[in-house]
């Protein structure tokens, strides 16, 4: 017995009885009289199309379907390769834009990926087509959405499920996704300070997006008890060169960034950010912020945290911005006050800090308020 190959398994299953018998061989080993039965062939016919198939290894000794041999042979047939279009230009990577290739067509999307990965990377590109900020129908989406593909009922709802859109009584906003800096960005309403510098209204204090060359600075800035004291316990001390390894990996994966290095006088002093929430409260994003104590008290992070708010609202498209504060934190919580944030309530006993209990301050802001500041 030889073992079949592509070619051989074709040939054999051309034949319309050795097809049946392959196919009665799927759940154990053939009846002869059970086939012969059910195709109206004579038993030697039968017989003798199982015995070709045995001799090609198709079936085993006991006249079942060899798997194994199927799965060889399908590693054996030709694949159709799928035709690598132009690379797609935007904000991504090289290999980003390779991949895009393979699924757009121009404009048009040939293919919904089966990969999360890659539909995750085409989503992103489809979300660059809504402008942060703006509100649309469903109707307007859907008619988006069908300039690019048939299915938009699909690519709508893989759009919202995959925190790219959020909606609300059947409009829709954007609240995730990259955006193009290529994209003659001077001349809209919306261009978002993408992989840049955020400045502050105080001179020589500035946000930068993180990068791996910070580590150390990260490490002196950050390694003081006094800043642990009430943060949170994801926030270690002694704060080490592991500590900022691992911080590096969260706050460097978000593009457009979503957390900042504050820079003063081009040494790095502290960290503010984000974390945009998903599901129900995607559009919400949880601001944080720490500062070495060598540089408090100066109004640094009152201006770090305006300018993060107007970043947030201005050119992210997000809908409302969180800060809890342990209750002791007298000084974070006037920072929340002084970039307009609102004390929306108070929840007892949450923090567990030292062995001992303190309430949670919980400070927000809407992108309405933030738009009808005086």
């Amino acid at each position: 017995m030889t073992e079949p190959t592509a070619y051989d398994f074709l040939r054999a299953v051309l034949d319309p009885l050795r097809l049946s018998v392959a196919g009665a061989a799927t759940s154990g080993p053939v009846s002869i009289e059970h086939v012969a039965d059910t195709t109206g062939a004579s038993k030697k016919e039968v017989a003798k199309a199982v015995g070709d198939l045995r001799s090609l290894g198709i079936l085993d000794a006991d006249g079942a379907l060899d798997r194994i041999a199927l799965r060889r042979i399908g590693r054996e047939l030709p694949r159709a390769s799928r035709a690598t279009g132009e690379a797609v230009p935007g904000p991504w990577t090289q290999r980003e834009a390779e991949v895009l290739g393979r699924f757009f067509d121009g404009d048009r999307l040939t293919e919904i990926p089966s990969s999360a990965s890659k539909r995750r990377l085409v989503l992103e590109k489809i979300t660059q087509g809504f402008e942060p900020g703006r509100r649309y129908p469903e109707r307007d989406v859907n008619f988006m959405i069908q300039l690019i593909h048939p299915d938009y009922a699909a690519v709508r709802r893989y759009l919202v499920d995959e925190g790219f859109l959020d909606r609300a009584d059947g409009v829709y906003w954007r609240v995730g996704g990259r955006y193009d800096v290529d994209a003659n960005l001077e001349e809209t309403d919306h261009a978002p300070s993408v992989d840049s510098t955020l400045r502050t209204s105080l001179e020589g204090v500035e946000l930068r997006p993180y990068e791996w060359d910070m580590v150390e600075a990260l490490v002196e800035a950050a390694n003081d008890s006094r800043i642990n004291r009430y943060m949170g316990d994801a926030f270690p001390y002694p704060y080490t060169r592991d500590d900022a390894e691992t911080w590096m990996e969260v706050a460097t994966k978000d593009v457009p960034p979503t957390q900042y290095a504050i820079f003063a006088n081009d040494v790095l002093v502290g960290g503010a950010g984000g974390f945009p929430l998903t599901l129900e409260n995607t559009g919400d994003v949880e601001i944080g912020w720490w500062l070495n104590p060598n540089h408090w008290r100066r109004g640094i992070m009152s201006a770090v945290v305006s300018a993060l708010v107007d970043e947030f609202f201005e050119h992210r498209g997000y809908m409302r911005l969180w800060a809890p504060v342990m209750r002791p934190n007298v000084a974070s919580a006037r920072v929340a006050e002084k970039a307009g944030l609102r004390l929306e309530g108070i929840a007892e006993s949450v923090y567990l800090k030292h062995g001992v209990r303190y309430d949670q301050l919980n400070y927000a802001v809407t992108r309405a308020q933030w738009s009808s500041r005086g």
